[in-house]
């Protein structure tokens, strides 16, 4: 049996059916974890979510934040963008089941002894504070998804304490794992910068280049497709920009080796 981690693949579905062919793909014993962004942005969420559904029993998954925002545009808190691709997805006769599978992943899992996020976690964060703050989300989104997911947009406050206030709590926590790339000096988020890893960005650096309290964790996390394949400290972020016109990414927990597949024109809008 393998288990590889898998990149966001937003949508391109066959993309990820070259990727399968790839790495040799049997069903019956090897394990797809998915580091969250399953839709939007290429053309065929529709088709893929239809795959991951059929093989939900077999897959693990967390929540990125065009998977949120799919849930948004879903309970019509979101109107769909110009840049967004969901459209066929929301009109699938399946897409109540799409949504209920989806609320029912997490935004962090454990998996053997690496921890699988979205974008990262905080670095005052602990392997069990970011378990535990994962589950007190998704108790709140499956409660209620509307109240939810009316409540969590927003840039504020921007910086991470265990005492804030609920709302303000849950934003921070969901900003954190699904939408972080930089943090400023005093930990807060810098929500604006997204490009390569900067030489000297001044203000700002990589989440990963801050010091964790425990620094036995290791993570694997994608969201920032503008540093492709990076290892840093605590793990690797994986995500090469496929939908982009990039290559979709697995990595072999066993022994971490990278397999990737080409951008499928058939998935792309650019």
């Amino acid at each position: 049996m393998a288990a590889y981690v898998i990149s966001d693949v937003q949508g391109c579905h066959f993309s990820f059916l070259d990727l399968l062919d790839s790495i040799s793909f049997n069903k019956k014993n090897d394990q797809l974890i998915f580091v969250g962004d399953l839709v939007n942005r290429g053309k065929n969420s529709r088709k893929f979510i239809k795959w991951c559904f059929a093989n939900r029993l077999t897959i693990k998954s967390v929540l990125g934040n065009h998977d949120l925002h799919f849930l948004a545009v879903f309970f019509g808190i979101k109107k769909l963008n110009n840049s967004d691709t969901l459209s066929k997805l929301l009109k699938s006769k399946d897409v109540d089941n799409y949504v209920d599978w989806l609320l029912s992943l997490p935004l962090a899992l454990r998996f053997d002894d690496y921890l699988i996020v979205h974008a990262g976690i905080h670095p005052n964060w602990s392997l069990q504070d970011s378990l535990q703050y994962s589950e007190e989300v998704s108790k709140s989104l499956k409660k209620n998804p509307y109240k939810f997911l009316s409540k969590m947009y927003g840039n504020n406050p921007g910086f991470w304490a265990e005492d804030l206030k609920k709302n303000d709590r849950r934003r921070m926590i969901v900003n954190i794992f699904t939408r972080m790339r930089m943090l400023n000096k005093d930990l807060s988020l810098d929500y604006e910068y997204k490009g390569d890893i900067p030489n000297n960005h001044g203000k700002s650096k990589p989440w990963f280049s801050y010091r964790n309290q425990n620094k036995d964790i290791n993570i694997i996390s994608g969201h920032w497709s503008a540093i492709d394949i990076q290892k840093h400290q605590y793990g690797f972020s994986i995500d090469s920009g496929c939908v982009w016109g990039g290559r979709l990414t697995a990595l072999r927990l066993s022994d971490l080796k990278i397999f990737q597949a080409k951008a499928n024109p058939k998935d792309l809008c650019v």
